[in-house]
């Protein structure tokens, strides 16, 4: 009769500390277990965007000084509006053409959510009872800083022949510095000179 008491005893006992000691300790060790499987697919996420990285900057590297110098004028690392100005005049110059109220307003810079890629890392959380120990899972965003492409808007007028304008244009789609034709106005004369009215839009590369 005795061994049935201490025996159920034991029994209640081993069911209290399950539920009181044992159970916590499960369900911490599964939410580090939950964590770690978080870590270790960012520590391949992060793995392959610097695999990625290092191919682009070896890639870079292997250019010639020239191929660099090419980019370099097709998407600019600053704002020169001024640089700009006197290289379209200079074009201008070429072709027998005098630019007029020429204008060169760089855009509003992107907002900060759109110039990094998000990423997401888990954060552990300190359980109860255990300075190590980790209960739940919390994540938190972070960001890594990348350049954004930003614009110019370039306006300017002329007056010129149709075929000074087409050489014109011809001469602009050929200079390495990317430019967008956005908008064109055209007002005729008697003489044969139109008067031109132009807008383009071009790009420069901003650090973060």
């Amino acid at each position: 009769m005795n061994r049935n008491i201490v025996a159920t005893i034991l029994i209640i006992l081993g069911i209290g500390m399950y539920f009181t000691v044992t159970d916590g300790l499960y369900n911490e060790a599964k939410a580090v277990s939950e964590v770690n499987v978080q870590y270790l697919s960012a520590i391949e996420s992060a793995k392959k965007l610097i695999s990625t990285r290092d191919k682009l900057l070896n890639d870079y590297s292997n250019l010639s000084p020239e191929d660099r110098d090419r980019l370099d004028k097709m998407v600019p690392k600053s704002v020169d509006n001024i640089r700009l100005i006197i290289d379209l005049n200079t074009m201008g110059l070429r072709h027998g053409l005098s630019l007029k109220n020429i204008k060169a307003t760089t855009a509003a810079p992107t907002t900060k959510a759109t110039n990094a890629i998000p990423v997401t890392m888990p954060e552990p959380v300190v359980g109860p009872g255990s300075n190590q120990a980790m209960t739940s899972m919390n994540m938190q965003d972070v960001s890594i800083p990348v350049p954004s492409l930003e614009t110019v808007k370039v306006t300017f007028g002329m007056s010129a022949t149709y075929d000074q304008f087409i050489t014109f244009l011809e001469d602009m789609e050929a200079n390495l510095r990317i430019m967008d034709l956005q908008h064109l106005t055209v007002t005729s004369n008697d003489n044969g000179i139109y008067d031109w009215s132009l807008e383009f839009q071009t790009y420069w590369l901003k650090s973060q």
